[in-house]
């Protein structure tokens, strides 16, 4: 039975890498990194007026300062640090 518990965590293992993979090249291919995305998708998700003018505006806000940690952006070494360190458990 233990030998078919680490098959199992060993196959989770594997999809995992491969699901990251597959994320990764997605947010690359988009100037983004997982920081990037995360600080953009936190300001989207905080979109509370109801008015369209000033949940815009968040989201223009969202944008810019997640661009920043984007491929490009001033702090894209930040973002690229974080990302595979504290957002990956490597550090």
């Amino acid at each position: 039975m233990e030998g078919m518990h680490s098959m199992k965590k060993k196959s989770d293992s594997y999809y995992d890498k491969a699901w990251r993979w597959v994320e990764d090249t997605y947010l690359k291919y988009f100037g983004e990194n997982r920081t990037s995305y995360g600080v953009k998708d936190t300001f989207k998700k905080g979109e509370v007026s109801g008015n369209k003018d000033i949940d815009g505006m968040q989201r223009q806000v969202g944008d810019t300062v997640g661009g920043q940690f984007g491929k490009g952006g001033v702090g894209e070494s930040v973002g690229t640090h974080v990302d595979k360190g504290l957002l990956r458990g490597n550090m």
